[in-house]
């Protein structure tokens, strides 16, 4: 099927339309600046020393954002669409030394075990094959006391605007991160230019 560009840009993974060059082109010039990157890396706190990785990069708009702050630390984004990781690239010049883009999903992240300070996926989570897979990884490349981070755009009402499903409402996702035995879990809202964000951060267990 061909990429409508007026669908909402929360269906990218759905398997509505398949994932090439063409649609990833397409996703980076409707989306890959999306306010919702920015309104994620300026409030999870970030440190110069963090080590971050954000799962579901896409284009690496917030990961460039998170390799400005972490200066003394390291970024990797991963993705699992070759055609984004190779836009992120693209748009990432030689400045930034600390960043690396990688293919990759996230019920299998391509890092050693508790190799980042925090984790984020940015309206990526519904993509996930398997999230309670992804949960379980997450969990492993943590270090002690890491933060996980999930952020969906706040689209219709309380929900994310992806339909019915575990993944449907903020009170799935904490049942879910609960179920995985994440701790110290938060829901906070952000707002700018019209748009907001749901913010979920967590704790490894």
């Amino acid at each position: 099927m061909s990429v409508n560009p007026t669908q909402d840009h929360d269906d990218h993974g759905t398997g509505q339309f398949k994932w090439d060059d063409k649609t990833a082109e397409w996703y980076a010039a409707e989306y890959g600046d999306h306010i919702s990157n920015d309104l994620t890396i300026v409030n999870i706190g970030l440190a110069p020393d963090d080590l971050l990785l954000d799962i579901g990069c896409g284009t690496g708009t917030a990961a460039r954002l998170a390799a400005e702050i972490c200066t003394a630390g390291k970024v990797v984004g991963i993705d699992p669409t070759a055609a984004m990781i190779r836009i992120a690239w693209e748009e990432t010049d030689e400045n930034y030394t600390n960043l690396k883009f990688m293919v990759g999903c996230a019920e299998k992240i391509p890092l050693a075990d508790q190799s980042v300070t925090i984790a984020t996926t940015i309206n990526s989570l519904h993509h996930w094959e398997d999230y309670k897979k992804g949960l379980v990884e997450v969990a492993r490349v943590l270090r002690p006391d890491g933060s996980f981070i999930i952020v969906n755009d706040i689209v219709d009402g309380d929900t994310f605007g992806h339909g019915y499903g575990p993944l449907e409402k903020p009170v799935h996702i904490i049942s879910i991160l609960e179920q995985a035995e994440f701790i110290d879990i938060s829901l906070e809202k952000y707002n700018k230019e019209g748009a907001g964000i749901y913010l979920i951060r967590s704790k490894k267990p």
